[in-house]
């Protein structure tokens, strides 16, 4: 089973936002400064914040996108706490964001699914390929997967080594239930949240 309590539903809250530039690697601090906020995110196993849309630059700052959006993955019963979020400024290290309106939303089934950055502890893409192999036996769901490149981040002083990774041929239940569970560790990071994803072909 992917989540202890099929009840345990998740649900999405997509905040408008509004900023300029975070550090390159801002996870951490986005992170605590929605727990200042909501002081009961970081002890929520299935809360969880998705990389927001930035863009790089030459000088360790990302430019956020214009139309950039908080969203945060939480569990469904802390949905009006969540939304106390809106109107509040997040002060993310040296940075400001302003949230904007909030509304809740539900997650979507997808047939494919990616996570940005997926984190296990393996230190090199053979084990991490065999981490997904294991969890994929775990969880009994069907599907095929391709993992992607490592990602090295920083957050609370430590280095982390996260790896993209697809997963394909989903049925629309297991979709969700993996959405709703993610994999791996660092979800407050943005780690292991899968989201919907266009399709890929299977080889014939």
């Amino acid at each position: 089973m992917l989540v202890p309590d099929e009840s345990a539903l998740v649900i999405e809250l997509v905040f408008a936002l509004e900023g300029a530039s975070l550090a390159a690697d801002h996870a951490d601090a986005l992170a605590d400064a929605v727990g200042r906020a909501l002081p009961w995110f970081a002890n929520e196993p299935l809360a969880g914040i998705l990389p927001l849309r930035t863009a790089p630059t030459t000088h360790g700052l990302v430019l956020l996108a214009r139309r950039a959006k908080l969203v945060l993955r939480i569990p469904a019963h802390r949905s009006a706490d969540g939304l106390a979020l809106a109107g509040r400024t997040l002060d993310v290290a040296a940075d400001r964001l302003a949230v904007g309106p909030g509304a809740a939303r539900p997650l979507m089934p997808s047939a494919t699914l990616y996570a940005q950055r997926v984190v296990t502890g393996a230190c090199d893409e053979r084990s991490f390929h065999d981490d997904v192999v294991r969890w994929r036996a775990e969880t009994g769901a069907g599907f095929d997967f391709i993992s992607g490149r490592a990602r090295h981040f920083v957050a609370g002083g430590r280095e982390i080594l996260g790896f993209g990774l697809a997963l394909h041929g989903l049925a629309l239940r297991e979709s969700l239930r993996v959405q709703g569970a993610g994999f791996g560790s660092d979800r407050r990071l943005g780690c292991g949240i899968f989201v919907p994803h266009k399709a890929i072909a299977t080889p014939p």
